[in-house]
């Protein structure tokens, strides 16, 4: 008996929530302290505290600072590169369970240095305020924090404005791709990563259909939008989206509907 391919587009999808996770953790969050932004940040801050130790703080500290903005530019670059490949390579996949192919060949340049920029400025705009809070002999902890106090040489904004735009370029790959294809007329449907750190959201929108070219309807929080047309629909959001075919679903959604309420109630 012939495989579903909406069930085989759905545990792909599923695959996928891990997938942006992976892309996550290589950024750095408090369950993966070792990713690379977040260990520019810690190395960077030490560095900076030895500079500010220097008798030219400022000449030292500008000089840490230009390296750090170099590390971020590589590892943003990889792994902006890295989103895109991953959601050209799943649209790919799922059209082959419907045995469809795409002609399309993605271009998102536009968008990915819209994204560096966006990313880079949030850089940009601490160590400026590094520079200020040198210049008017701040305290160290205000630069770089202490036990209390986070300083403004914070990797949390960077890290936020990262899984943003990570989760837009894997979608905005899928996209494309799909948008070559011909053949059935796909809709889109929402597959959240179902576990303890799932939020309201996307708890909400898990199993959710729409039309291909239709934003999702988003309702519960944490949310960027009440409709958005892929994910991420907020910070770090794992959740994925897959090729939906209504004639293949032989109860399907409502299983994923009431998967979500399990952990709603």
């Amino acid at each position: 008996m012939p495989v579903n391919p909406l069930e085989r587009a759905i545990k792909s999808g599923v695959r996928m929530n891990g997938r942006i996770g992976d892309l996550f953790a290589k950024v750095g969050t408090s369950a993966h302290p070792r990713g690379e932004i977040l260990s520019t940040y810690r190395r960077s801050r030490i560095a900076l505290k030895s500079a500010l130790g220097e008798r030219n703080r400022m000449l030292a500290a500008q000089d840490v600072l230009r390296g750090m903005r170099s590390e971020l530019q590589g590892s943003i670059s990889s792994l902006f590169a890295e989103s895109i490949a991953l959601g050209d390579d799943e649209a790919r996949r799922q059209l082959d369970f419907y045995g469809r192919k795409s002609n399309a060949s993605i271009n998102l340049t536009t968008e990915t240095q819209a994204a560096f920029s966006a990313v880079i400025s949030r850089f940009d705009a601490q160590a400026a305020a590094v520079r200020a809070l040198i210049a008017t002999d701040a305290d160290e902890a205000q630069i770089i924090g202490d036990e209390n106090r986070d300083g403004v040489l914070s990797a949390s904004g960077v890290a936020a404005g990262m899984s943003y735009w990570i989760a837009y370029l894997v979608w905005g790959g899928f996209g494309g791709v799909v948008s070559g294809s011909q053949g059935l007329n796909f809709e889109k449907q929402a597959i959240a990563a179902i576990d303890m750190r799932t939020t309201n959201c996307c708890l909400k929108v898990h199993g959710q259909v729409q039309p291909f070219n239709k934003p999702f309807e988003l309702k519960g929080t944490p949310r960027f939008a009440d409709q958005m047309d892929w994910p991420g629909f907020h910070y770090f959001c794992r959740t994925s989206a897959v090729l939906y075919v209504a004639e293949f679903d032989d109860g399907i959604t409502a299983k994923l509907r009431a998967d979500a309420l399990k952990y709603l109630k």
